[in-house]
């Protein structure tokens, strides 16, 4: 990793703009991204992170130094993730999970999903907004667009122009963390939303119990990911870039057992063997199961 490369930057603070920091982890691969597999979702790349520091003034955490932005887009734009589709009718109830919570606050309207992916949170909305979507994958959006029908714009919530305050609801799931410019975009969805419209967000939360305890073996430590929000730091930028907190409390998701069973693959043997051995045991590999693990923040707000 000595030799110089024109595709890696370092960033200061997204939030403040601080360049002092503290480094909080560090993996043996100090560059992260750019190998096949880690911009998927479904990815079992949890390792190479590289670099992830603290803001000293703020308290954000983020990675750097990191690709540039041009080359985690053409990253996305080429990422394919079949394995995504294994589970796609969890995915389509943890759709309604979100729905549950957005209907509470907006119960129609038009609807805008950022970084939409396959198009299943789209195609459970429509039944209640008129939605579009955003998204970088070529292969994601052929999906959505083909096999589920939802419209769905080619590229970023930026290059897709849409006009001022047209939206009444915008949802970023799983999306904010894997932003070159959070900041920016949050910038841009305030744009287009109407006013007294709403912002409904979920992202892992690196100040939860099971993040702090398993540290630099947390799930949420991953190649993709730039940002690591708190529930602070997230409030802090929503309310910066204009938005009035609504809701915040963790999110749990809906998937078969076999799916909970690969996510452990960076947990203690221990722990994978005995699940896999119950699992096994029941006959239960593609039964769902509902399980919140504290560390992931859903949270809502309001357009001021």
């Amino acid at each position: 990793m000595g030799i110089e490369r024109n595709d890696i930057e370092s960033v200061p603070c997204n939030l403040c703009g601080s360049g002092e920091s503290e480094v909080l982890f560090q993996s043996a691969d100090r560059l992260p991204g750019g190998a096949p597999g880690h911009y998927a979702a479904t990815t079992d790349k949890f390792g190479a992170y590289g670099t992830i520091r603290r803001c000293l003034r703020c308290g954000l955490a983020y990675t750097s130094p990191r690709l540039k932005p041009g080359e985690i887009l053409e990253e996305y734009q080429e990422t394919q993730d079949q394995d995504y589709l294994r589970e796609c009718d969890a995915r389509s109830m943890n759709a309604y999970l979100s729905l549950a919570v957005i209907r509470r606050y907006a119960a129609g309207g038009r609807l805008l999903d950022v970084g939409c992916a396959t198009g299943f949170f789209l195609n459970a909305a429509r039944v209640s907004y008129e939605v579009i979507g955003v998204e970088p994958s070529c292969w994601a959006r052929e999906f959505a667009e083909k096999q589920l029908h939802v419209p769905v714009a080619v590229g970023t919530l930026e290059e897709a122009c849409f006009p001022d305050g047209r939206f009444d609801v915008v949802t970023l799931i799983d999306v904010l963390e894997h932003l070159p410019d959070p900041m920016s975009t949050m910038r841009e969805v305030f744009r287009v939303t109407k006013p007294g419209g709403i912002v409904y967000v979920m992202t892992p939360d690196i100040d939860s119990l099971s993040a702090r305890f398993l540290r630099s073996r947390w799930w949420g430590l991953r190649p993709a990911h730039l940002t690591y929000f708190s529930r602070k730091t997230l409030a802090a930028l929503l309310e910066k870039c204009g938005y009035e907190i609504l809701y915040a409390r963790s999110y749990g998701r809906i998937f078969t057992w076999q799916y909970w069973l690969s996510r452990l693959s960076n947990y203690p043997a221990f722990l994978r063997r005995a699940v896999g051995s119950f699992i096994g045991r029941l006959g239960i590999e593609d039964k769902f199961l509902y399980l919140d693990t504290r560390d992931s923040v859903q949270m809502m707000a309001r357009k001021r």
